[in-house]
Formats: structure tokens, C-alpha cells, sequence
């Protein structure tokens, strides 16, 4: 059996993801480079039975045929919580750095390499790429904010339900950002936060207060989700403002 270097984990996440890792390379050892793990799974936020297992596997030369050997897989184990990997060769990768290098940061930043070479930990992120990514995802956002409060139609609990869905896109940015202002991003999502209103001044209790909501720690009424929107918009346009604002 091929050996996992996830050592670091603990056992019942072992328990979790060996099976279906030790099958994919049971299959196709001989095309592939590198797996990893990476995003929330690795980070104090990793909750159990809602946290989706997120994964990139770089093949050694990209090869369609693979996908037929993966997609079967997905019944068998997408109800323990492991999503569809990425996958992508070497190539594709350093490639690919100044088109997504805010997914590629966070892929340097939260991953653990599990077999084969890591090509993920000595990745160079071009700053002035990235700001204008952190800038285009967060001025997309408003944009996003206007549509979902239209399309709630004044359905408060669609309103609500709509936020909570998209906020996932938002750790990586706030990641990027405290990247552009010289900082290195912590893991979990309270401690970036607590990072970025010490060094913008944003007010980012809203941010927590989605997260909160999305894992079922709190359920907002119409009128606190009233509230909840307003602050969400004005933190991400303050969030647009200070990434403008970067000179790299």
C-alpha cells in the first residue's frame, strides 16, 4: 500500500481520507506527482461533520483518462465529506500563477502535502497581481450584494440564506489581503479578521457573525439580517478601498 505522509493529522481525519486517497493511487500511481490536502481541513475552523475535505492532485502530465478512474469515486466517498479534488499538472500550475495567484496563495498558505513533492510551498506570488485579483473579487462582491438583495424580493430568510451560501469566498481574500499589507495570514478565520481591523481599522464583526450563522451557531431575525446586509456591504466596500489603496 502507498504510504501518506498524514502523520500530522489526527486519527479519525486519517480514518477519513486514507481510504480514498490509497485508492486513487492504487489506480494511477505512475501518473500522478502530488496530492495534498489544503483549505479549511487544515486550519482551527475544520469542523467535522460540516467541513468539506478539499484536495489538489497534480498529475504528471494532465491525461483525461484519469478523470474516468476519479469520477467514480465520488458516490462512494463524497457522503464522508470529501469534495472533488482539483486537478492539474505542473505545467498548468506555474502557469496559472498570475491568472488565480490570490487561489494559488491560498493553496501555499493551508496545505499539507501528503505524497510526493511539494511544489506548493515554494510558490512565488506576484504582489501587483494579486492586488488587482483581491481588488476585482471584492468590487465583484458589491456587485454580487446588489443582485442577491433585488433578487430576495424582501424575503429576509432568502436574503439571509443567500449571504451565508457565497460568504466561503471571503477567507481568501481576507488572506490575500493581510499578504499585500506584509503580514502573514493566520489560518483560522477570527485571528485574520482580529488582523485586519488592527491594521485597517475595518470593523469585521460582521464578517464573524455570517461565519457564525453558516455553522449554526446563531439564526439572525428579519430585522438583525437587515442589519446583517447593510454591514456586510460596508465592510467589503471599506475592504475594496484599502486594497485600492495598496501600492505595491
Amino acid at each position: 500500500m502507498t504510504c501518506l505522509k498524514t502523520e500530522s493529522l489526527s486519527p479519525s481525519l486519517q480514518e477519513k481520507i486514507s481510504p480514498f486517497f490509497h485508492e486513487i493511487l492504487q489506480n494511477s500511481t505512475s501518473q500522478i506527482h502530488s496530492v495534498y490536502l489544503v483549505g479549511a481541513v487544515l486550519t482551527e475552523d475544520y469542523q467535522e461533520q460540516t467541513t468539506k475535505i478539499d484536495s489538489v492532485i497534480v498529475l504528471k502530465k494532465m491525461d483525461l483518462a484519469f478523470l474516468d478512474t476519479l469520477a467514480p469515486l465520488g458516490a462512494k466517498y463524497g457522503k464522508q465529506g470529501l469534495a472533488a479534488p482539483l486537478i492539474m499538472d505542473p505545467a498548468y500550475l506555474h502557469s496559472s500563477l498570475d491568472v488565480f495567484p490570490l487561489e494559488f496563495l491560498n493553496f501555499k498558505l493551508a496545505h499539507l502535502s501528503i505524497y510526493g513533492e511539494d511544489l506548493l510551498a515554494g510558490l512565488e506570488i506576484d504582489q501587483k497581481e494579486l492586488r488587482l485579483q483581491c481588488e476585482r473579487e471584492l468590487k465583484g462582491k458589491l456587485i454580487w450584494l446588489h443582485r442577491i438583495y433585488v433578487s430576495a424580493m424582501g424575503d429576509k430568510k432568502v436574503l439571509a440564506r443567500d449571504i451565508v451560501s457565497h460568504f466561503g469566498g471571503y477567507l481568501p481574500i481576507f488572506r490575500g489581503i493581510l499578504h499585500l499589507l506584509g503580514q502573514v495570514p493566520p489560518l483560522g478565520l477570527k485571528k485574520v479578521l482580529d488582523l485586519i481591523f488592527a491594521l485597517t481599522g475595518t470593523e469585521t464583526r460582521v464578517f464573524e457573525e455570517i461565519y457564525d450563522i453558516r455553522n449554526g451557531l446563531s439564526k439572525p431575525s428579519e430585522e438583525e439580517t437587515s442589519r446583517l446586509f447593510a454591514e456586510f456591504y460596508r465592510g467589503t466596500e471599506k475592504l475594496a478601498e484599502v486594497v485600492d489603496g495598496i501600492k505595491i
